[in-house]
Formats: C-alpha cells, sequence, structure tokens
C-alpha cells in the first residue's frame, strides 16, 4: 500500500505501507551553494570545479546532508500525531553530482509499542539516482500518538 500525508494513528500504520517519490528532485549547484551557505561547509568538492573534476568523482559533488535532507522532506509522512525520534544507519553510498536526478522510496520496516500513548515506527528511506543507483540509505524512527490515548485525553 503507497501512502503519504497522512492523519493516522499508530494503530492504522501497516508493516510494508511504502511510499516513493519517482524522478522526484534534481540536485542544482545552485542547491549546493546554499546548503554550503547554511552549513558552512565548504569543502573544495563541493564548490571547486577544479578539483571535483580532478577527483575520482569527476565532478563537483552534494553534501551528503544535502541529500538526506532533500530525501526526507521528499518522502517525510506529514502526519500530525507523529514526530521525529531520529535516524539510524544513515549512510552516503555513492556521490551524487549535479545534475542528478533523486527518486526516494520509503517503507515501514517496524512497529511496536513505544509506552501506553505512543507507537514506534521504523522507515526504510532508499534513495537512487536516474541510473537506478542506491546514493543513500537510513532509517528514520518515528513517535506516532496512539488512538487509546487520544480518546483518553479526550475524556471518551
Amino acid at each position: 500500500m503507497e501512502l503519504r500525508d497522512t492523519d493516522r494513528y499508530f494503530e492504522e500504520i501497516e508493516l510494508d505501507e511504502t511510499y516513493t517519490a519517482h524522478a522526484a528532485r534534481t540536485i542544482t549547484e545552485t542547491d549546493i551553494v546554499n546548503f554550503a551557505g547554511l552549513s558552512g561547509d565548504f569543502h573544495p568538492l563541493h564548490m571547486s570545479k577544479p578539483i571535483g573534476e580532478d577527483s575520482d568523482f569527476g565532478g563537483r559533488i552534494a553534501h551528503g546532508n544535502l541529500v538526506f535532507s532533500i530525501a526526507e522532506a521528499l518522502v517525510a509522512d506529514m502526519n500530525p500525531k507523529s514526530f521525529s525520534y531520529g535516524y539510524d544507519e544513515l549512510r552516503f553510498v555513492k556521490p551524487v553530482l549535479i545534475d542528478t536526478t533523486l527518486t526516494v522510496h520509503r517503507e515501514v520496516v517496524e512497529t511496536e509499542d513505544y509506552n501506553d500513548s505512543l507507537g514506534r515506527v521504523v522507515y526504510e528511506y532508499e534513495v537512487t539516482n536516474e541510473g537506478d543507483e542506491t546514493v543513500l540509505v537510513c532509517e528514520h524512527i518515528t513517535l506516532v500518538e496512539k488512538q487509546a490515548a487520544s480518546e483518553d485525553d479526550d475524556g471518551s
């Protein structure tokens, strides 16, 4: 089942749910320059055309955290009953060059009780380029409000 931008309680989220943003975003030089300014990361592999071209990558590469941030924005579940608890297993598998178009896939790989009012949902993210090569992977851990807890709060 493909789902995104939901308003669901923990009990309504199912293992193996997926969402894919196909050919959703192309990384531009402007993205890299803006991210460098925001992050303070002016590494020559991001900022210098000659150094990038002379590297093993053959050109300037995007910051891994830029790729991660864009990927997260493309597939994040905008559920008001949920919030991020963090990320595990974040890996920058392959470099992303300027003009690379990203596809991002998300799958629910784990659900479990966290406490009386929240459940824990783990999403696995895979980001690929236009050649279908994996460029980034991670697990996004979220905590999601339980329906029973919400009804208790409402006095129902």
